[in-house]
């Protein structure tokens, strides 16, 4: 498995790998995507239910390089998350693991990988209530004072009947999983 830093100009396959799994999602330009891909594409299936569609890749960071011309496809999408800035802090959203894939640890791997980008910029999220133990182990807590904008935007959630719950990162370790 690889993590994956998508830039603005190459995103057509993940719009596609929401619509399907995640279809009320709305992604921004402004926020970054992770994916977590398998790098090993005969792993899967030619009638999987995601499209063949090539996603071109432009590598953001040094560790995540690739050489020029890459791409990978669709279907090698094991799971995706997106940071999103509001102000000086970022909303982590979009949080989506293949149903193929859910159960196999696969999110936990992707918010261990993602942990670096986490602790840039203060980052806070909306959770659906069941998912609270799993952003606690990666060292979110519900025991946060939110700043202004964020608290806007869940209060604005919420009052359209939306059941979350806010979280904010504080960098517990979460090796312990």
């Amino acid at each position: 498995m690889q993590l994956i830093w998508l830039d603005n100009l190459h995103r057509r396959g993940v719009y596609g790998f929401y619509r399907s799994y995640m279809p009320y999602t709305r992604i921004s330009r402004k926020e970054q995507i992770a994916l977590l891909i398998n790098d090993n594409e005969h792993t899967y299936p030619a009638d999987s239910d995601i499209k063949a569609e090539k996603i071109s890749l432009l590598i953001n960071d040094d560790e995540h390089t690739c050489p020029p011309g890459s791409y990978i496809k669709a279907e090698q999408i094991l799971a995706s998350l997106r940071l999103r800035p509001i102000g000086e802090f970022n909303l982590l959203n979009g949080m989506l693991v293949h149903p193929d894939h859910r159960g196999k640890g696969i999110g936990h791997q992707l918010m261990q990988r993602v942990a670096d980008k986490l602790t840039a910029k203060e980052t806070y999220l909306f959770s659906l209530p069941h998912l609270v133990g799993f952003y606690r182990k990666h060292g979110f807590s519900q025991d946060v004072q939110a700043p202004n904008d964020i608290q806007q935007l869940f209060d604005k959630y919420t009052n359209q009947g939306k059941d979350l719950v806010m979280m904010g990162y504080t960098k517990v370790n979460n090796q312990n999983l």
